[in-house]
């Protein structure tokens, strides 16, 4: 906290003078109010850590849930690389009825049918494992939420 900040917060108010009681505690209007002042800036020096920390956990968030948009992508490249290679063995299959080159045309497929398959799966895993929700903003959300009533407790006394 600097200097300006620790003025606001019970810092600025005035012990001895024209707005103190005898026991040293501050009276009037002025103590109240610059207890509120420095807890509504508070509140709102909270309030943008809070968006700051939200900003940066969804930009996190988004970030994962684009590679798995990636790895799903290149599941449907090689997914239609696949197709078109079983089309081939469609044909080649009605071309030479059980010759060897539809074999391997088969094969072919298949290894590209598996690969897309295991790309779909790793990249379904990790867009369902990415969560929009921001854990850590709620968490101190709550946190600040406490401090403030709290705070107002305090001033209410």
């Amino acid at each position: 906290m600097d200097a300006s900040q620790d003025s606001r917060v019970g810092g600025g108010i005035p012990t001895s003078g024209p707005g103190a009681d005898d026991d040293g505690a501050a009276g009037g209007q002025a103590g109240i109010g610059t207890l509120i002042s420095g807890l509504i800036g508070d509140m709102q020096d909270l309030v943008r850590a809070e968006v700051q920390l939200a900003k940066t956990e969804l930009s996190e968030d988004a970030k994962k849930m684009g590679v798995a948009a990636g790895m799903l992508v290149a599941a449907a490249f090689v997914g239609l690389v696949g197709l078109i290679f079983l089309m081939l063995f469609a044909m080649y299959l009605l071309a030479d009825w059980l010759g060897e080159l539809w074999l391997g045309a088969l094969i072919v497929a298949a290894a590209l049918f598996l690969v897309a398959a295991i790309l779909a799966s790793v990249g379904r895993g990790r867009l369902s494992a990415a969560s929009l929700k921001p854990e850590q903003t709620i968490d101190s959300l709550k946190e600040d939420q406490q401090w403030a009533k709290q705070q107002i407790n305090s001033v209410k006394k």
